[in-house]
């Protein structure tokens, strides 16, 4: 869709809803494989044209030379760039890093917003110091990994350590494995970004249909964090149970995906 930059699109299935097609924004660590797993197969048999992006820097997106200089309005910037390409404002669908992508981009496109947003376990509207704080004092041996894993890219962190941090305890261990390898660094300027944006005043953003999703044992987004985001875009946040924080590869990933399409479906359905 974009040179040099890695789609992976599903058409819709059958016939395809009036309706605007999906955008999902994966998060830190990670690129578009993360909703080509489960997700984007799941909403195009569904009647959702369904596409992931990788941002710059991840995935097969170019990039990797200098990921460590791209922050989060040059993700941003991704995002527009395929937006421009599809035939209608899509809804955008952001996980994690990807949802305060996903709200940097409404900042800086007040005057054409998205057809609406759904954030999944997003960094909330003051960054990630809180979050990085209560590891700190909750799991220092997975900060610890993460930090580790940031400086090398040799390292992986090991199956424990990533299902504690990311998944429930009874994730598939098979499929863990193949999703550990495929992980990788991410830009130190992206991290700086969500680092300081805490010193700075929360802009109202404009107003688009909207959901905000939490998991409730999540050990990165907690769920106050959740409500902070919902509150920046004026809805209910939405804490859902047995669920970790790669929701859309947790074990129940699929209560995720249902939640997501039933409010897609109340609102353009």
């Amino acid at each position: 869709m974009v040179p040099g930059l890695e789609c992976q699109s599903h058409a819709a299935h059958g016939a395809p809803l009036d309706a605007p097609p999906l955008l999902f924004v994966h998060g830190a660590y990670c690129a578009a494989w993360v909703w080509e797993e489960y997700f984007l197969p799941w909403f195009a048999q569904r009647g959702w044209h369904a596409t992931a992006i990788s941002l710059e820097g991840h995935g097969d997106s170019r990039g990797h030379a200098w990921l460590a200089a791209l922050g989060i309005d040059d993700f941003a910037r991704n995002v527009h760039a395929v937006v421009k390409t599809m035939p209608r404002p899509p809804v955008l669908i952001g996980h994690s890093m990807g949802g305060f992508v996903v709200q940097r981009y409404l900042e800086m496109h007040r005057q054409h917003p998205p057809a609406g947003v759904a954030l999944m376990a997003s960094v909330p509207p003051f960054g990630i110091n809180a979050s990085a704080w209560r590891m700190l004092t909750t799991a220092p041996d997975l900060l610890a990994a993460l930090n580790l894993f940031q400086a090398n890219e040799h390292y992986h962190p090991d199956l424990d350590q990533a299902q504690r941090l990311l998944f429930s305890a009874d994730v598939d261990r098979e499929r863990l494995r193949d999703w550990v390898r495929r992980f990788q660094p991410e830009s130190m300027r992206a991290i700086f970004d969500l680092s300081m944006i805490s010193l700075f005043p929360v802009s109202h953003l404009p107003a688009v249909p909207a959901l905000v999703l939490g998991a409730a044992n999540d050990q990165l987004i907690a769920p106050h964090e959740v409500v902070a985001t919902a509150c920046r875009l004026g809805v209910t946040a939405e804490i859902l149970p047995d669920m970790a924080h790669l929701m859309m590869l947790d074990t129940h990933w699929e209560e995720a995906a249902k939640r997501l399409e039933g409010w897609l479906r109340a609102t353009w359905g």
